[in-house]
């Protein structure tokens, strides 16, 4: 009896682990399609200026990644996996007539360098965690600690890459060099594209926080004027 009992709880344990396992690698590779459609639908509903440059500056990522890897891969075309054509290794929704869409390969291309799904993941990570820091005044104003938010929300994007980018590498989607070097050029690019945005929108345009706008009175266009006493 105790035998049947320890087999039956080894295979529902098993059936779980399994779940969680195939679960997991399906949310990983969605990642990137549902994250762009997570943001379309939140700026759509909360008609919100900074979600809706958010969403333009995901797709702006998809193009930059579309240029580099049509210059890059006519160069030198390298990065590939030995299991680039897996099934794991594509994103996008998949149907069960064996179609498959993807917004990040619609707007960016399929490649081998830069990585379409590191690029963009790290492009929108680096993005939302350099316009946080443009808000330091109003945080700190609203009793907040700016660095003890930037650390932390660096911390966790940085886990959150370093997690796709064993799950791509380990399943030979792309080579290892090619996944890091994709990490770093779209890091460098969310940086670059929140001072682009800033100078386009304003700064209520990166306000992915939501938070009041602390302006002095120079800043508002109403500098004070100070009467001399005598």
């Amino acid at each position: 009896m105790s035998t049947n009992t320890s087999e039956i709880f080894y295979k529902m344990f098993t059936q779980f682990i399994d779940t969680v396992r195939s679960t997991s690698i399906e949310v990983i590779r969605l990642l990137p399609d549902s994250f762009f459609l997570g943001v379309a639908i939140l700026a759509g509903l909360s008609m919100c200026k900074s979600y809706g440059v958010l969403l333009l500056t995901m797709i702006e990522i998809m193009i930059v990644q579309n240029a580099f890897s049509k210059i890059i891969g006519g160069i030198m075309p390298s990065g590939a996996g030995p299991n680039t054509l897996n099934t794991v290794c594509q994103p996008g929704f998949s149907f069960p007539n064996n179609m498959r869409y993807s917004i990040l390969e619609k707007i960016g291309t399929p490649s081998l360098f830069p990585s379409p799904t590191l690029f963009f993941l790290t492009g929108v990570m680096s993005y939302m965690i350099f316009a946080m820091q443009q808000f330091k005044r109003e945080i700190v104003s609203l009793s907040g600690e700016i660095d003890t938010r930037v650390t932390v929300a660096t911390v966790l994007s940085a886990i959150f890459v370093l997690i796709v980018l064993i799950f791509r590498s380990t399943y030979g989607c792309e080579s290892f060099g090619s996944l890091i070097v994709s990490s770093i050029l779209g890091t460098v690019l969310g940086g670059i594209l929140v001072y682009q945005n800033m100078a386009l929108f304003g700064k209520d345009g990166i306000n992915i926080l939501n938070i009041p706008i602390l302006q002095t009175s120079l800043e508002a266009g109403k500098p004070l004027y100070v009467c001399d006493s005598s």
